[in-house]
């Protein structure tokens, strides 16, 4: 048997497994709030999420925690963790993925080659966005973003912001 799929095989397959991926683009991180991803349409069922920096992270003292804003009658803001994960002078290559438990730290993978995927319950998130709130801007880097979902809803569907 052929392990040679097309791509929209793969596709499928993939969102089979994982959920349908959405990626973000490499970008400065930039003080305040950064909006990541676009939740439209009803709610979407967030199983994992993956930060990439892509440009070493400038020797300045950066904060950043991952936030979910909704944007019902309500909108509130959800942080689902905590502010304490510093790229201060990070290099290409590491990445975070989302705690275990909301509201804790960002995991950040040991090097450049790997990261723990998949380690947080799966996240129901309204609509609304999914935020990254720097606390200062470094002289230079970028991260990249994906995030990988189920719509709950019909019509529920998430896009790179």
């Amino acid at each position: 048997m052929s392990q040679n799929y097309d791509a929209s095989s793969r596709q499928v397959l993939a969102d089979m497994i994982m959920g349908c991926r959405v990626d973000r683009a490499a970008a400065l991180v930039i003080t305040g709030t950064n909006a990541l991803f676009t939740i439209t349409g009803g709610r979407v069922l967030l199983l994992n999420f993956l930060g990439e920096i892509m440009v070493d992270i400038a020797a300045t003292g950066t904060t950043m925690r991952i936030s979910a804003l909704t944007t019902d009658a309500t909108a509130v803001v959800t942080h689902l963790t905590s502010a304490v994960a510093d790229i201060n002078g990070l290099l290409a290559g590491r990445m975070y993925t989302l705690p275990a438990a909301v509201a804790s730290d960002l995991i950040l993978s040991v090097g450049s080659s790997g990261a723990v995927s998949n380690t947080q319950m799966p996240i129901v998130l309204k609509t609304g966005a999914l935020n990254l709130i720097a606390g200062a801007s470094p002289a230079t880097g970028t991260m990249r973003w994906s995030a990988w979902y189920i719509p709950l809803d019909d019509g529920a569907y998430m896009t790179a912001a």
